[in-house]
C-alpha cells in the first residue's frame, strides 16, 4: 500500500510539475494549413490535434484558413505584418525555396523524431533526409503516410471487352521488363474511340492532369543544383525536350487527354482507359464502378531502363519569427500523430490490398523530384501547356519561357530580405483634375504594343456627360486582338505591397466591339510578378458597365502600378477607379 501511494504521489508531482511548465509559457499559437474547418472538432484531422494540444497545454489554437494555391502568400503576408504563423503547412514542392527564403526555422529540438505508434515509425525519415534537410538540420516534420506516389491505374473490364490480350495488359508488359512509353502508347491508341459514333473521340487511352512527370519518367528533371546547392536552369536536357515531344506528338495522336475534369472520374465513366494518379486514387475509383481494376509502377521514357519510384509528401514547419517553438513543436506532434491515425484507419479500411503491397515495395526507394520545381511551380503549368494545350512545338515553348525561368529561378535563390509594408489610404480618381498635360505623370503606354496610346474624354465624351475620363485606345489589325494599352505610375495611382484589394470601375467602348470583347486590369511590377486578373465582358458601345473585382496576395515590398488592356476592342472610356483595402 506505501509502495502505491508514494508513487501516486510521484505522479501528481509530476503531473503538477508538467502544468506549472506549460502554464509559465505562452502557449497560443497560429496554425495554417489549407481547407482546413476550425468548427469540425470531429472530422478535420487538424482541429483533433488542436484540441488535444489545448487540453494538454491549456494553448489556444487560431487557424488561418486559406486555400492550396496561398500557402505562400499566406506566410509573408503575416510575416511582413511582423504576425508570423507559429505552424505552416508546407509541400515538398516548397523547398528548398521555403528554406532559402528564409520562411521557415529549424525544427530540430522542438518537435520528438523518435514518436511511435502501435510500434510503428511515425516520423518520415525519408522525407526530412531527401526533402527538408539543409545544413544538417531539418525545416519541417512530416508523417511517415503523407508520402504518397504516383502510379498507372488502368480498367481491365474494358481492355478484356476491346479485345486487348492478357499479354498486352500493363501487368504482363511490366512483368516482362517492357512496360515503356512505346507500349504504353500502342496501347493507348488501341483503346481511344468515338464510342457514339459523333465524330469525336470520347474515350481516351490515357490521362493524366499532372503532365510534368513525363519529365521524371525520362530521367529529367526542370531544374539541376550547382556546386554551390543553388538551382540552375535545365531546359536545355535533350531528355526534356524527348518528354515533351512525346506529350506533343499523343497530344496531336488523340489518344491522350489532360483535362482533368475529364480525368477525375476517367476510370469509372470508361472516358479514360489508363489514368496515371496517386495511390489514394483508386480508394475512390472503386468505390464509383464495378469493373475490375489493376494497378502497376509508371512506365520508362526512352532516355532510362526503369522509371524511379516516384513520391510526393507534406509537413509542418515553424514560421520564421515565431517565438513559440517549443509550442509550435508540441502540436505539430500532435498533428503528425492524428495524420498518422487516421491515414491508416482509411487505408485499412478503404484502400485495395494490391495498394498496400505497392505501397511497402515502394517505400523501399523513394524519390522526391517536388524540390527540383520550387522555385519555377508558378510558371510550370503554363510553360507545358505550350506544348499541350496550345500545339506549340518543344523548342518553340522552350525558347519563349527560358528568360522567365531563369529570372525566377534567380529570384527563388535570393533570401527574401526585410519585409515592408507601406502606407495604403486607397484610391480615387475621375480624372476630373487631371488634363492633358498631367496625364502622363499618371501612366504611360504600354511598350510592348505599336499603337497604344491614351488621352482625356471630356464633356460629353466623357463617362456621366461632364468632368473628364480616361480614354484609351489601339489598332486590333497592327497589334492583334488583345493588348495591355497603358501602366499606371504607381506613386499617382497604384498599390502596394502586402495587402488585399478590392477594385471598382466604369467602363464604355469606343469604336469596335469584337466577339467576346472585354476589358480588363491587374496589379503589375514586372514580368515576374502579376496580381490579380479583373475582367469585364463588353457586348456594345452605349453600356457604361460598372466592374467589380479583386487583386489578392500582393507579396511584395513597394509601390505596384496597373496594367488596364483590352482585348477584341479598338478602345475604351474608363472612370472612377476605386481600390479600397480588403
Amino acid at each position: 500500500m506505501k509502495k502505491i501511494k508514494l508513487l501516486a504521489c510521484v505522479a501528481g508531482a509530476f503531473m503538477a510539475l508538467s502544468s506549472m511548465a506549460f502554464a509559465e509559457g505562452d502557449w497560443d499559437i497560429k496554425v495554417f494549413r489549407p481547407a482546413v474547418n476550425p468548427r469540425d472538432h470531429k472530422n478535420d484531422v487538424m482541429v483533433r490535434a488542436g484540441d488535444k494540444y489545448t487540453a494538454e497545454t491549456g494553448g489556444k489554437v487560431t487557424y488561418i484558413l486559406g486555400d492550396w494555391g496561398t500557402v505562400e502568400s499566406r506566410v509573408l503576408s503575416n510575416m511582413a505584418a511582423g504576425d508570423p504563423i507559429d505552424v505552416v503547412f508546407v509541400r515538398d514542392q516548397d523547398f528548398p525555396k521555403f528554406k532559402v527564403k528564409g520562411y521557415l526555422q529549424p525544427i530540430n529540438g522542438y518537435v520528438n523524431t523518435s514518436m511511435t505508434s502501435g510500434g510503428q515509425q511515425i516520423f518520415n525519415f525519408n522525407a526530412a533526409e531527401q526533402v527538408f534537410k539543409y545544413d544538417g538540420k531539418y525545416y519541417a516534420a512530416s508523417h511517415f503516410t503523407s508520402n504518397h506516389f504516383w502510379l498507372v491505374i488502368y480498367n481491365k473490364t474494358l481492355m478484356q471487352e476491346m479485345g486487348i490480350k492478357e499479354s498486352q495488359m500493363p501487368k504482363a508488359l511490366e512483368a516482362a521488363g517492357q512496360w515503356d512509353w512505346e507500349h504504353m502508347a500502342a496501347l493507348a491508341r488501341k483503346l481511344t474511340a468515338d464510342t457514339t459514333g459523333s465524330g469525336s473521340i470520347d474515350r481516351w487511352g490515357l490521362g493524366c492532369w499532372y503532365t510534368r512527370i513525363f519529365a521524371y519518367m525520362n530521367g529529367c528533371e526542370f531544374t539541376k543544383k550547382d556546386a554551390k546547392g543553388n538551382l540552375t536552369l535545365n531546359f536545355s536536357d535533350p531528355k526534356l525536350t524527348e518528354a515533351l515531344s512525346f506529350l506533343e506528338s499523343a497530344k496531336k495522336a488523340g489518344w491522350y487527354q489532360q483535362d482533368n475534369s475529364i480525368i477525375q472520374d476517367g476510370i469509372a465513366n470508361r472516358t479514360c482507359a489508363m489514368v496515371i494518379g496517386r495511390e489514394y486514387d483508386p480508394a475512390t475509383i472503386t468505390r464509383k464502378t464495378r469493373d475490375q481494376l489493376e494497378y502497376v509502377k509508371l512506365p520508362h521514357g526512352p532516355s532510362v531502363k526503369a522509371c524511379k519510384n516516384i513520391f510526393e509528401c507534406d509537413g509542418y514547419g515553424i514560421g520564421n519569427g515565431s517565438k513559440k517553438q517549443k509550442a509550435a513543436g508540441k502540436y505539430i506532434e500532435y498533428a503528425l500523430k492524428e495524420w498518422y491515425a487516421d491515414d491508416i484507419k482509411n487505408r485499412s479500411s478503404t484502400w485495395p490490398k494490391e495498394i498496400l503491397t505497392m505501397s511497402s515495395e515502394m517505400m523501399k526507394n523513394t524519390y522526391y523530384p517536388g524540390p527540383t520545381v520550387a522555385a519555377l511551380d508558378s510558371m510550370l503549368d503554363d510553360f507545358l501547356g505550350e506544348v499541350v494545350w496550345g500545339g506549340n512545338s518543344p523548342a518553340s515553348a522552350i525558347e519563349k519561357y527560358t528568360p522567365k525561368a531563369q529570372a525566377i529561378l534567380t529570384d527563388a535563390n535570393t533570401p527574401v530580405g526585410k519585409l515592408t509594408k507601406l502606407p495604403f489610404k486607397g484610391v480615387t480618381q475621375n480624372f476630373d483634375k487631371l488634363t492633358a498635360s498631367n496625364l502622363s505623370t499618371y501612366m504611360k503606354a504600354w511598350e510592348g504594343t505599336k499603337t497604344a496610346k491614351f488621352s482625356l474624354a471630356s464633356g460629353s465624351a466623357a463617362i456621366g456627360g461632364s468632368g473628364n475620363s480616361l480614354k484609351l485606345e489601339f489598332d486590333p489589325e497592327t497589334d492583334g486582338d488583345s493588348a495591355s494599352i497603358v501602366i499606371t505610375d504607381p506613386t499617382n495611382l497604384g498599390i502596394v505591397g502586402w495587402r488585399n484589394y478590392k477594385v471598382e470601375f466604369d467602363v464604355k467602348a469606343v469604336g469596335k466591339v469584337g466577339k467576346d470583347a472585354s476589358v480588363y486590369m491587374q496589379g503589375y511590377a514586372n514580368e515576374l510578378y502579376q496580381y490579380g486578373w479583373i475582367e469585364k465582358s463588353v457586348t456594345d458601345n452605349a453600356t457604361v458597365y460598372h466592374v467589380t473585382g479583386t487583386i489578392q496576395n500582393v507579396n511584395q515590398n513597394g509601390r505596384i502600378g496597373l496594367v488596364i488592356g483590352v482585348k477584341n476592342l479598338s478602345g475604351v472610356i474608363i472612370d472612377n477607379i476605386k481600390i479600397t483595402e480588403k
